[in-house]
């Protein structure tokens, strides 16, 4: 990957620790409180398919859009349940994410290099982890600043102005095949998609430049290398 002179980060699941595990703990809560018949996995599938399927016309900032999406899900599902207990235990499970243990190195191998966080996130929320846990990037660009969640492309562009970078610069990085992976390529960029659990990729799905099970993974391919 000698091309690559700026690489992008989403943040959960990729840099910390909270990502689709608290999807999937809350999802769990849900099934087993409401008695519905179906898996966690298969509630947060229907949960996902109203999330991205949001209008966003006008905007819904990450908390907005998870509240809608959730009792979407409820209705379609013949639930009658308030989803605002369920919103406020997802909002503290990721307030509580935490840098995974790599990665701290792996920022300070690639000193040098621009990077930015980009993430389906709400801005004062993320830049609260990312202080917390002492993690600096040149560019912090969220879903809630932007007007705009991946796998869109505004997010993407509003991040590689930042960086001063173009497309086929830059290496996006992230744990969703679709949000990370399949938004990145549409717009010429390189993805790495971190698998941290194994996860079998879909046969149909977006095909990422370079599959890893840590940012660690990451640094044998970057021309530019670790750096001390």
């Amino acid at each position: 990957m000698d091309r690559i002179r700026a690489i992008t980060f989403d943040a959960f699941g990729t840099i910390v620790d909270t990502g689709r595990g608290a999807l999937l703990d809350v999802s769990d809560r849900i099934v087993r409180e409401l008695g519905l018949g179906l898996s966690a996995e298969g509630f947060l599938e229907r949960w996902d398919h109203y999330f991205f399927g949001i209008d966003h016309n006008p905007f819904l900032s990450l908390a907005e859009a998870t509240e809608v999406s959730l009792a979407q899900a409820f209705r379609e599902l013949g639930v009658d349940a308030d989803p605002d207990p369920y919103v406020e235990r997802l909002q503290r499970e990721w307030m509580r994410a935490k840098a995974y243990p790599e990665v701290r190195g792996v920022l300070e191998a690639l000193e040098g290099v621009p990077r930015a966080v980009v993430s389906n996130a709400d801005d004062a929320m993320l830049r609260e982890i990312l202080e917390r846990n002492r993690l600096r990037f040149d560019a912090v660009v969220t879903s809630e600043a932007c007007r705009s969640y991946k796998p869109a492309s505004v997010i993407f562009e509003v991040a590689m102005r930042e960086l001063r970078a173009s497309p086929a610069a830059v290496l996006h990085v992230g744990d969703s095949l679709d949000a990370d992976v399949g938004g990145a390529k549409r717009l010429g960029m390189m993805a790495a998609w971190v698998n941290r659990t194994g996860e079998r990729a879909r046969a149909e799905g977006p095909v990422p430049d370079l599959t890893v099970r840590n940012l660690a993974e990451l640094l044998p391919s970057l021309d530019s290398g670790p750096r001390r």
